[in-house]
């Protein structure tokens, strides 16, 4: 097999639970050469176990029934040692796709193997297409935001006259279509009244919530060093009533990665707010904010209530700004 058939590359980003960074690495190869799997000249589960990264990918072109199929290996650092998992090519997460993106355009302006090129900008089309008939057939509809790493979640909500039931989110749907690997081992719940604010948190762990009753606006600001989106906001708004702009809201969930802060504020009487997290509270978490209304964030918090009536915890209004955070996140 010729090495312009097979790329490989590698994404970093700052991993706030160990406070270093973890890197995954990604390969893509044309099936048919028997040879290892090799990433830096070591085996996959190798590079996994003893070299400290979470998570190694692979995509695999093979040939069945005379047509190209593509599928993708995950092999995952567990409690019982590496393991291995072949997913269809629709649940690829979107930074994958990204990073495939980005290598074509770099052999594009590096004049390389043409041959190889083509491969590479036919194989991030026909993922693309995939996801799309993919998404078509889950529980939910899902929505990667601005921030890599933050999915919006919308279930259909059925009502009669008992009541209401909601499916917030199926737990291996959200695994395969982020790539993380989501274990839930703490559920929060959290009561606010208008006017209320918590936030930005920037937790080390990772996440899943969303409103029960009330209507909320969440801002979140992506606080990873290396990302991408870094220092990026997106708004999402969860539960049920009407936004400021007029839209009927009923229902969402967000699944949030460790490293993304997290703010809510309450626009309703009353608000329930539940979240799902894959780690135990520790007080050192009380290091990881942003203060909220840091003049150079520009969140506009007056649109939704007024300012004088937003009420926040002294922790909240201690955080530092987010230049700040920015500086004690390179010293740990």
């Amino acid at each position: 097999m010729k090495d312009a058939d097979r790329y490989w590359f590698h994404r970093e980003f700052c991993d706030l639970r160990h406070g270093r960074t973890r890197i995954v690495l990604v390969a893509v190869e044309k099936a048919g050469w028997h040879g290892p799997s090799l990433i830096s000249g070591l085996p996959w589960n190798v590079l996994v176990e003893d070299r400290g990264v979470k998570q190694a990918w692979k995509l695999i072109l093979m040939k069945m029934n005379g047509e190209d199929r593509l599928v993708f290996e995950r092999y995952s650092k567990t409690s019982e040692g590496v393991k291995g998992e072949t997913f269809e090519l629709a649940y690829l997460p979107n930074w994958i796709i990204e990073e495939l993106r980005q290598v074509a355009l770099e052999m594009k302006e590096r004049d390389m193997d043409q041959s190889s090129l083509i491969f590479l900008t036919n194989l991030v089309t026909k993922v693309e297409q995939e996801k799309v008939v993919a998404k078509a057939g889950l529980s939910a509809k899902v929505e990667e935001l601005e921030i890599g790493g933050l999915y919006h979640i919308m279930s259909q909500t059925r009502g009669d006259e008992r009541g209401s039931f909601r499916e917030v989110a199926r737990f291996p749907e959200v695994e395969l279509l982020t790539g993380y690997d989501f274990v839930g081992k703490q559920v929060n719940h959290s009561l606010s009244t208008y006017g209320i604010l918590r936030g930005f948190h920037v937790e080390p762990w990772a996440k899943l919530v969303t409103v029960v009753s009330g209507l909320a606006v969440s801002f979140l600001l992506d606080c990873r060093p290396g990302s991408r989106t870094f220092g990026k906001i997106s708004k999402v708004y969860l539960g049920y009533g009407r936004t400021p702009e007029g839209e009927e809201i009923k229902g969402g969930a967000l699944f949030i990665e460790p490293g993304i802060g997290n703010s809510v504020l309450t626009l309703s009487n009353k608000m329930d707010y539940n979240y799902v997290v894959d780690d135990l509270w520790r007080p050192d978490t009380a290091l990881y904010a942003v203060n909220p209304m840091d003049p150079k964030l520009n969140v506009p918090w007056g649109n939704f209530v007024p300012l004088e009536k937003i009420i926040r915890s002294e922790r909240d209004q201690k955080s530092p700004s987010f230049e700040e955070f920015a500086k004690l996140m390179k010293k740990i």
